[in-house]
């Protein structure tokens, strides 16, 4: 059992792209892939290669490497820290709002950025963009949350 805890210090560029290491072929054709199955397989134990626990969650996730270190370089090191050990079977993180983790996990794995968009409120809003920056998530993460800012919360600053 591998247990990687992150320092406080992970954070990316704004404009990262997601893989640089699968040469030849562009990573938004893998992630289309994979969302287009991402129902099957988010939290699925029967096809997950990792145990993920979040600190402050009592409930694990059966997660997918590919689905992660596609679009978060935390989790790309993560894993490759991991994979550096003789079992990466269970990882644990600690990530700003554990509370908005589970939501954001489901987007990462199907990219219905709608259906994410739909579980952010004034109360959270700034929870789940902790955690965007902490996981360094690429332009369309950042441009939902983006978008919910604008929409959302300076909209009913203006009224």
């Amino acid at each position: 059992m591998a247990t990687i805890i992150p320092n406080e210090h992970h954070y990316y560029a704004m404009n990262y792209t997601p893989v640089d290491f699968i040469e030849g072929v562009p990573a938004t054709y893998f992630l289309l892939s994979l969302h287009e199955q991402g129902e099957q397989h988010f939290n699925n134990f029967d096809t997950a290669d990792t145990e993920l626990h979040v600190e402050g969650l009592s409930t694990p996730f059966w997660v997918h490497k590919d689905y992660l270190i596609l679009q978060s370089p935390f989790f790309r090191d993560i894993f490759r820290e991991a994979s550096q050990t003789s079992d990466d079977s269970l990882i644990v993180i600690n990530v700003p709002s554990p509370e908005t983790f589970a939501s954001l996990l489901e987007y990462l794995y199907t990219g219905d950025g709608e259906k994410w968009y739909d579980t952010m409120d004034g109360d959270n809003y700034y929870d789940v963009w902790s955690n965007v920056e902490f996981l360094g998530l690429g332009i369309e993460a950042r441009a939902i949350c983006n978008a919910y800012y604008q929409n959302e919360i300076l909209a009913s600053e203006d009224n």
